[in-house]
């Protein structure tokens, strides 16, 4: 497996990415990449995927509601 450095921008020029894979070991106490397991991998990416949909419902659920500004030509 090869490690993938996270897509996701730097918040600054200084901050240092972190793979998957570093990830991964982090998230279940493993020591080095040779420890994770096919069901690691599958676990991970359930949870991430459960995250991100929480996240996604927190976002949509406290965004503002701005109404879109008229144009010229609306009518009111």
């Amino acid at each position: 497996m090869t490690a993938t450095p996270d897509p996701s921008p730097d918040p600054s020029p200084n901050a240092r990415r972190i793979s998957v894979v570093q990830l991964i070991c982090r998230a279940y106490g493993l020591t080095d990449a040779s420890e994770i397991t096919e069901e690691h991998i599958h676990r991970f990416v359930s949870e991430r995927r459960q995250a991100d949909a929480r996240t996604q419902a927190l976002r949509d659920r406290l965004r503002p509601r701005i109404p879109r500004q008229r144009a010229a030509g609306d009518a009111a």
